[in-house]
Parts: C-alpha cells; structure tokens; sequence
C-alpha cells in the first residue's frame, strides 16, 4: 500500500513540474538550406502544417524564420542560430516575438515565398512545402537595432 502511494505521489509531483515548465509551441525542423543568392540573401525550403493552405503556408514561412533564429543551419555558414537561447530571448523580449510572429512582421524580411509542392491532406492536417527567401543582413540588422544580438565584432 505504502509503494502504491508512494507512485501516485510521484506521478503527481511529476505531472505538477511539468505543467510548470513554461510552454514553448513547437516547431517543424524541416527547414533546408537552398542557396545564398546575393550578398545577405539566403533560400530555405520549409514545410508546414495546418488546417488549410494558408495557415500551412504561413508555418511554413514561420518555421524558416524559427530555424534561422534559434536553430541554425547545419552545414551551412549560418549553422550557429542568430539567437543562443531561445527561452531567454523569447521571455525577455516577448513583445518584439509576438509582432514578429503573430503579428507577421516576418514577412518584412521575406523578399519571396513559393509553394513548391501541392497540399498533401493528412491525417488530421494539411502539409505543405514552401520556398522562402530571407534579406538575412536585414533581419540580422533589427535584431541588433532592438538589442537582441550583440553587433557583429563587439
């Protein structure tokens, strides 16, 4: 009796601590790099999820955004993310985040966005993959401006 409560105490506790943690909506990692074109632009193929084409498209474009700043690309010379820490940065500068994501400001940076496959219907959902280019000298830029990175050197 007294192992039967002591698991349903620690199931509690467990359960309690996680629901603590703070929440972070998670993202698709199937982001890939492309090409650079010009100077400070880079392409990135993206795939999305969501109720319709629109709202698929536009994960796909977040999750671009998403990757490039707290993921980095790998084998690329954007491999290290723009930003280090992501909870950090997201709860100490929770206004720029939400204008920059729910607000869209994301697509002030996206020079181009093309769908380069067709809505597959899944289970629940729609996924779709997205050809996004980013003006990453811009982005980078504003980061800097409203001090969520260091300028380059300093």
């Amino acid at each position: 009796m007294k192992n039967k409560l002591k698991s349903i105490l620690s199931i509690i506790v467990i359960l309690g601590l996680q629901s603590c943690s703070p929440k972070l909506q998670p993202y698709s990692g199937e982001v890939n790099f492309l090409y650079k074109e010009a100077q400070g632009t880079i392409a990135l193929k993206s795939t999305g999820y969501g109720k319709n084409q629109t709202e698929a498209v536009s994960d796909a474009q977040i999750n671009a955004f998403k990757v490039l700043l707290f993921k980095g690309l790998p084998g690329t010379e954007l491999n290290v993310p723009l930003i280090e820490n992501e909870n950090d940065a997201k709860s100490k500068h929770s206004d720029y985040f939400k204008k920059f994501f729910e607000q869209g400001n994301y697509k002030t940076f996206m020079m181009s966005s093309t769908e380069s496959s067709n809505l597959i219907k899944m289970k629940g959902t729609k996924k779709i993959t997205v050809d996004v280019k980013i003006n990453y000298n811009s982005l980078r830029k504003d980061l800097e401006q409203n001090q969520l990175i260091r300028k380059f050197g300093y």
